[in-house]
């Protein structure tokens, strides 16, 4: 009988869990989560603070048939070489350790605070955890303005979910442009457009030097000029939490993330790790990376689980697919943008083109953009982005099939598609992106 211990019960802990006694039966799998909730679902924290959707609505009492759930208890140490963990009951304050045969590190990432003056003061905010959104939520219905420091996805997210609150709000990126990581700047510039017509001000190319207040935040500083503030949401990026991974003597990668195998093994042989504290390859420029997304995260717990007691299942990376919305304007990526191409060493061509997402005698019919990134020398799909109301996600999803697969944009324009006016298109407008591209090839 397999002993597997997992550390952290998010997206890539339950997926261990549930994968490894699949695979066998007999496991003897305990999970250790601090947490008093069995599950929650952070990506729709900004529903919930947007008055979509009620909080407690995302935390789920789900667990792992068969396994050994240990609710409010932490990891503090690991010992290798014993292969034992020491773990903590945080409410009696009792220590014990736990053997196991295989140990799985699910930690998953914490927000990242930039060292700036005031970022400790009241009011300011993270946004990772259910207690994180709570926070939030009260200090909302009692602030006016409101900061969102971060044009991420969940920047982008959040400060359109406090404005439906009626908070005035204001979106402030370092970047040229929001959504860096996953839109060009022509396709984020339409982003920008929607959340300035949701009355969002959005400031990019600037830096937030200052967050001024005595105990309180009273008001922020950005590129020098000073903007009243009673609430800061500090949305700056996710780090892999690798505390206990590190001080364990485990190796870390270049982007700090755990450094594992294909087998989502690490340095020692009976230690796997999966989820946002892992670092994984971009499959398009061959790149460390982070990717701290949840389908990442369930494809590596399945991987790791199995693994775990005695499987042989991959994870060859990632190629970094994305969605988000600004209410019902979707934005979606999957790929690499122009930017990391060109910085991979890539020479590519792109081509963004703007049709309808259905006919236009049709009620409802509206504008998509999609815009395609193309590999010169082997005319590879290495990149695509789509914005528009619908349709968006699954277009995507094949993008993201297409690069994965390393296919030429000539088999993206020759794909048969459905066809019925109500859902979609003549000609489908992967078809049109394609072909314009390949124009210019």
């Amino acid at each position: 009988m397999t002993r597997v211990v997992i550390i952290g019960h998010e997206s890539a802990g339950f997926t261990a869990a549930c994968s490894a006694k699949a695979a066998d039966r007999r496991a003897e799998v305990t999970v250790i989560e601090r947490r008093k909730h069995p599950l929650y679902h952070p990506c729709g924290m900004p529903f919930a603070i947007g008055e979509e959707i009620d909080l407690k609505n995302l935390i789920e009492n789900t667990r792992a048939p068969n396994v050994n759930l240990r609710l409010g208890t932490e990891a503090k140490s690991i010992d290798l070489t014993a292969r034992i963990v020491e773990v903590t009951e945080l409410k009696s304050g009792k220590t014990e350790t736990i053997s196991y045969d295989s140990l799985i590190l699910a930690t998953g990432g914490c927000p990242s605070r930039p060292p700036i003056p005031g970022v400790d003061l009241g009011g300011v905010h993270v946004l990772r955890t259910i207690e994180d959104a709570e926070a939030i939520i009260e200090a909302a219905k009692k602030a006016k303005r409101a900061v969102v420091v971060g044009g991420g996805t969940i920047g982008v997210e959040t400060s359109a979910a406090l404005k439906r609150r009626g908070l005035e709000t204001l979106l402030v990126e370092l970047m040229p442009h929001v959504l860096p990581t996953i839109l060009d700047q022509d396709m984020a510039e339409l982003v920008v457009e929607r959340l300035q017509k949701e009355e969002v001000h959005v400031l990019c190319s600037q830096q937030l030097g200052e967050i001024k207040g005595k105990e309180k935040v009273k008001s922020v500083v950005v590129g020098g000029e000073e903007h009243p503030a009673d609430l800061v949401v500090m949305a700056t990026g996710v780090k892999p939490e690798v505390k206990l991974a590190e001080e364990a003597g485990l190796t870390l990668g270049v982007t700090g993330g755990i450094k594992v195998d294909q087998y989502l093994r690490t340095n020692d042989p009976y230690v796997f790790a999966a989820g946002d504290c892992v670092e994984t390859k971009n499959l398009i420029t061959g790149k460390p990376s982070l990717s701290p997304l949840a389908p990442i995260a369930i494809k590596m717990g399945r991987t790791a689980g199995e693994n775990a007691v005695g499987g042989k299942s991959t994870f060859e990376g990632i190629s970094n697919t994305v969605v988000t919305s600004v209410h019902e304007l979707v934005i979606a990526s999957a790929g690499v943008t122009t930017e990391k191409a060109e910085e991979a060493g890539m020479e590519v061509v792109s081509s963004r083109i703007r049709t309808l997402n259905k006919p236009s005698y049709l009620p409802g019919a509206k504008p998509i953009y999609i815009k395609l990134i193309v590999e010169i020398k082997e005319r590879r799909l290495v990149g695509g982005q789509i914005i528009s109301t619908n349709g968006v996600a699954e277009r995507v999803n094949l993008l993201s099939f297409v690069i994965q697969k390393g296919m030429r944009v000539e088999e993206l324009a020759d794909m048969e598609y459905c066809y019925m006016p109500a859902l979609s298109n003549t000609i489908e407008p992967l078809t049109i992106a394609a072909e314009a591209v390949l124009r210019k090839l």
